[in-house]
């Protein structure tokens, strides 16, 4: 198209300088206001023709801008959306992780919290065994001055009991009963570390003594207290036939 708008352009020059020529040569204007008209027109239709193409080249130029335009607010938009994905993912995983390390923290806490307790417990009970040490030494050394006294004798088998010396218990409780016969809680005592050993039949004589005891000293409440403890001692026996059958021990020893 450019090549075109040139030549025409070249002959409408080339035309007009050509009238001039002639119009010099012949002495006559005419030929030369023919080619100058003529010219002129080439070089008209060649300035539209360049006008023409500047506004087609800017027209396409203009397209090729707005296809430009268009997929960069394409590209925009995702972006924007992909930025607001990863914003709202992101978002998601912070809050999770916030409360998983608030989970942590509060198990964390609730994990003290009951180390604490078990660590204030420990100590509590060191120091009564710290403590039931201490009294169990001092109860020896008052026996030591008073060797015949149930009392000395019921308050260190209760200080054996305490730290779990079941058989110094019994042994101490069996002294006292010796001392005194009618010692009622020696009885009770010594019954319910028979029955705790599995010495069930000794369990259910103490406590039947101690009801009986308890009974002549007037204190009622303790006396219902060892007489249900000892109607409801069971235990397994076999009869002639080999079947097992579950006995009330206690029952029987006591009249409704």
């Amino acid at each position: 198209m450019e090549k075109k708008q040139d030549i025409v352009g070249y002959v409408g020059l080339g035309l007009s300088a050509l009238g001039a020529v002639v119009s010099v040569i012949t002495n006559n204007i005419a030929p030369a206001s023919v080619l100058l008209t003529v010219g002129v027109g080439c070089n008209v239709i060649s300035r539209k023709q360049f006008n023409d193409s500047l506004v087609e080249a800017h027209n396409t130029q203009q397209q090729k801008i707005d296809e430009l335009m268009g997929k960069v607010e394409v590209n925009h938009s995702e972006l924007t959306t992909k930025l607001i994905e990863n914003q709202t993912d992101l978002a998601n995983r912070v809050e999770k992780l916030q409360l998983s390390m608030q989970d942590n923290l509060a198990k964390q806490k609730e994990d003290i919290k009951s180390e604490i307790t078990r660590l204030e417990l420990q100590h509590q009970d060191l120091n009564n065994i710290v403590s039931n040490i201490k009294d169990l030494e001092n109860i020896s050394q008052e026996l030591r001055s008073q060797p015949d006294s149930a009392d000395f004798f019921y308050q260190r088998g209760l200080s054996y009991e305490k730290l779990g010396n079941y058989a110094g218990a019994i042994e101490d409780y069996t002294e006292a009963i010796k001392k005194n016969s009618s010692l009622s809680k020696a009885y009770h005592k010594r019954g319910v570390l028979y029955l705790d050993t599995g010495a069930k039949q000794k369990a259910v004589d103490d406590l039947r003594k101690a009801a009986l005891l308890y009974f002549e000293q007037g204190d009622i409440e303790s006396y219902h207290v060892a007489r249900e403890m000892s109607r409801n001692i069971h235990e397994l026996r076999i009869d002639t036939n080999g079947n097992a059958q579950e006995m009330v021990i206690g029952k029987k020893l006591f009249a409704e």
